[in-house]
């Protein structure tokens, strides 16, 4: 087979499985990259409609505290508008003492002067304190300006319910309903009865002798009311009136904020949506309530700060978790760019192993197609040399009986040739199917070394090689396969009468070893084995490629064969450079 066209076979095969993989990837790579832009397109636009969720959820939060808060300031003031006009320091007193809401109660005159104070003592002090600094700030009673537009109560109080989903709503209007409670209590809810009573009687009033007004103090048109902040010696206050110029009186209190706090829960969903939180943050940033996810080192999406002199500095803000942290398209390109990758390299990575091993293939045909040949050639040698040989002398042609002596000792040498490439080629294959078997015995591996070292003595001296042996004179016993061992041993000098037979000798050693064992040396004077070489020329088929071992014919299987030979002995074959020049052969059996 023509090498040049067998690669460029092979070419071709690459480039036909190479460059549709690639273009198949890149192709794929393109799509992956149009699927996370439109992922990324669509969690921009889920992103976007979650934070619009979370922001009109904030407004509606903002708007229940503040509707909270104006249920509870005006069901106060309603309370405290239907006081009754009887006995009111002994009212305001009940009622500060009851209400937690109320931090202290008192009448005024238009004026501004204390009439009726609760509570008493230092805590009254302080009060009058912050009501003459009221006072002294003007009197909010006294009408200036109209105040500004508010949205009505019924209108403001349908937009956040719509905002709500079912469970919200009805959290926030029992939080309502229970600051309406606690912001009129029962004996004064009894009063506002017996005005409305009084109301529906009017001439019963006037013929008992006594007005409406000398008992109640009924709102009339002329009334106003209002709430007023108060800051003084570093405390804010917050201070609700009624004015009733009819009556030349102004009722007051001091709203108690920490019990309106205590309420604001309520506001807070009781169900929010995966992945986002709320929660209310004083004007210290303190988180006092929350609902849902709520980190507390993450910064917040959104913040509403909140209306009113009430909560003042407070805040409501609000909590969206990464859409990185819940997965992107970034993601799935990567992991989809891993597959793909994967997919590609596992295409490639198999086509080339197909590939390495049809090269392999084609690189073992060769060499077994130039293995039979060798083989061949060498068969055909002795067998060229045995026949002539025997013709002659069956044709009686050679008279001398030196020379026939001579041509009979060559058959004979040629035939143990003959005997040793097929025990080759025989163990080989025996290898090469794991069907070798060995017969493990015990012997003197001096005394066979020397027995098999004589026979092949004449051998080598034809060649050229002077054989020196360094043989221990003691037996020197091991347990072994003979035959094994010495087929390597031949391998290894038919080595050396081949390509170190220029060197003039080759020396044989036996040995122990430190470790145990016994060692077998084969060092020859010829040109030596490369580095890169001293482990390759194991390999079955494998041959130095310089112009000694060209020229020599060979099948290429003689060191093969002893390397695996030593394995299946548990042993082991190396070779190495002789000091010196030369190569040396070291055999380790165990």
């Amino acid at each position: 087979m023509n090498p040049v066209s067998s690669s460029r076979r092979l070419l071709a095969y690459g480039l036909l499985l190479l460059v549709p993989t690639l273009l198949a990837g890149l192709g794929a790579v393109q799509l992956l990259r149009r699927e996370q832009a439109r992922l990324a397109e669509r969690e921009t636009y889920a992103g976007e409609a979650r934070l619009a969720a979370v922001t009109a959820r904030a407004g509606l939060i903002t708007e229940g505290v503040e509707l909270l808060v104006t249920d509870v300031q005006s069901a106060l003031l309603d309370t405290l508008a239907g006081l009754p006009a009887a006995d009111l320091a002994g009212e305001l007193a009940l009622w500060q003492e009851e209400n937690p809401l109320v931090r202290s109660a008192f009448a005024l005159s238009p004026a501004g002067a204390v009439r009726q104070l609760s509570p008493a003592g230092e805590a009254g002090q302080a009060v009058r304190r912050r009501l003459a600094a009221l006072v002294a700030a003007g009197l909010p009673w006294e009408p200036t300006s109209a105040p500004a537009a508010q949205p009505p109560a019924a209108a403001r109080e349908e937009s956040v319910v719509r905002g709500l989903a079912s469970a919200n709503v009805a959290k926030m209007q029992a939080a309502r309903q229970d600051a309406r409670n606690l912001a009129q209590s029962r004996e004064y809810r009894r009063a506002e009865q017996e005005v409305s009573a009084r109301l529906a009687a009017p001439a019963a009033a006037e013929a008992s002798g006594h007005g409406v007004a000398d008992e109640f103090a009924l709102p009339t048109p002329a009334d106003s009311r209002g709430w007023t902040e108060v800051n003084h010696e570093g405390r804010r206050s917050l201070i609700g009136w009624v004015a009733r110029p009819a009556a030349g009186e102004v009722r007051g209190l001091e709203l108690e904020p920490a019990e309106l706090i205590a309420r604001l829960a309520g506001v807070l969903p009781a169900e929010t949506g995966a992945g986002e939180g709320y929660a209310l943050r004083d004007e210290r940033g303190r988180i006092v309530y929350q609902a849902g996810w709520v980190p507390r080192a993450d910064t917040p999406a959104l913040q509403v700060p909140l209306a009113g002199p009430v909560f003042a500095g407070w805040e409501v803000v609000a909590f969206l978790e990464a859409p990185a942290a819940r997965g992107s398209g970034a993601g799935f390109y990567a992991v989809g760019l891993l597959l793909v990758g994967l997919f590609t390299a596992t295409i490639l990575g198999g086509g080339a192993l197909l590939l390495l091993q049809a090269r392999r293939s084609e690189r073992e045909a060769a060499q077994k197609t130039s293995f039979v040949a060798n083989v061949s050639h060498e068969f055909k040698t002795p067998l060229t040399t045995i026949r002539l040989y025997a013709e002659l002398l069956a044709q009686g042609r050679v008279p001398d009986p030196r020379r026939r002596d001579d041509y009979l000792g060559t058959i004979g040498r040629e035939t143990e040739r003959l005997a040793r490439l097929v025990g080759n080629v025989l163990d080989f294959s025996r290898l090469e199917q794991g069907r070798k078997k060995y017969a493990r015995e015990e012997f003197d591996l001096g005394g066979f070394l020397a027995g098999l070292l004589d026979t092949h003595e004449p051998r080598l001296q034809e060649v050229g090689l002077a054989l020196r042996r360094e043989l221990p004179a003691a037996p020197v016993p091991v347990v072994a396969d003979r035959d094994a061992v010495g087929q390597i041993v031949l391998n290894l000098l038919d080595n050396a009468a081949k390509y170190a037979a220029t060197g003039g000798e080759v020396t044989v050693t036996l040995a122990g070893r430190p470790g145990g064992g016994r060692e077998i040396r084969v060092a020859d004077r010829g040109p030596g084995v490369p580095a890169a070489h001293h482990t390759r020329i194991f390999e079955k088929f494998h041959r130095v490629d310089d112009s000694l071992t060209a020229e020599k014919s060979g099948t290429g299987l003689g060191l093969s064969i002893a390397g695996q030979l030593a394995r299946g002995l548990g042993g082991s074959l190396r070779c190495a450079d002789n000091p010196g020049g030369g190569a040396v052969f070291i055999l380790h059996l165990p």
